[in-house]
């Protein structure tokens, strides 16, 4: 399978004509009620099932799409083992929607879990108008004139970004510094690299 969509529970303003065609889709709990609205029919709702409604319960078992159910009380929360499930089937491009405008508990905890998990996918956030990208490669297409960020999970060491309006070569940047805050890209792509450490890319259309 080339790419995989998951659908969080929670608030969701991602519309049809925002994503494109999966190989897998997973509903993470009331992710479920959003996906038929979009008009997709899940492989996989997977959670505690403590927040789908009963008509889209009803409707899953009937279109017969699979179920992985878990307890309420559990160490990890329903998307951290939605991701996990995916990572498993060793998908390497990931795209989650929803999780939205939240509990800022939920929030971080929904990017948290990225950060922990990503490896080498290539993963994507839509975040309302906003895209978060764990990129797998270093060029990386956003389109001219787009203003984006570099969020650091981690000290970089040797970041590199070349394409924008604020380049860097080979430069130190420490956890919790703004530097690479609010850059905007003047090619189609840009490149971004760092011998060590781990990052997102937050782009705003």
């Amino acid at each position: 399978m080339k790419n995989a969509l998951i659908i969080n529970g929670g608030n969701n303003t991602t519309e049809r004509d925002q994503i494109g065609e999966f190989d897998f889709v997973v509903a993470v709990d009331s992710g479920a009620e959003h996906a038929y609205k979009l008009f997709l029919k899940p492989d996989l709702v997977i959670g505690d099932l403590d927040s789908i409604d009963e008509k889209t319960y009803e409707r899953v078992i009937k279109d017969n799409i699979e179920i992985k159910e878990y307890q309420e009380y559990k160490d990890n929360t329903d998307f951290e083992i939605a991701l996990n499930h995916v990572m498993n089937m060793e998908i390497k491009n990931v795209t989650v929607i929803g999780g939205e405008y939240g509990d800022i508990d939920h929030l971080f905890g929904t990017l948290f879990t990225i950060v922990n998990l990503h490896t080498d996918e290539n993963i994507l956030w839509i975040h309302g108008e906003q895209n978060i990208l764990f990129p797998n490669s270093e060029s990386i297409e956003i389109g001219i004139n787009k203003n984006f960020s570099i969020l650091p999970f981690s000290d970089l060491k040797n970041l590199s970004i070349s394409g924008a309006e604020w380049n860097l070569k080979n430069e130190n940047v420490e956890f919790g510094k703004s530097r690479t805050l609010r850059n905007i890209s003047r090619n189609k792509q840009i490149d971004i690299s760092v011998s060590k450490g781990k990052f997102c890319l937050v782009i705003n259309d």
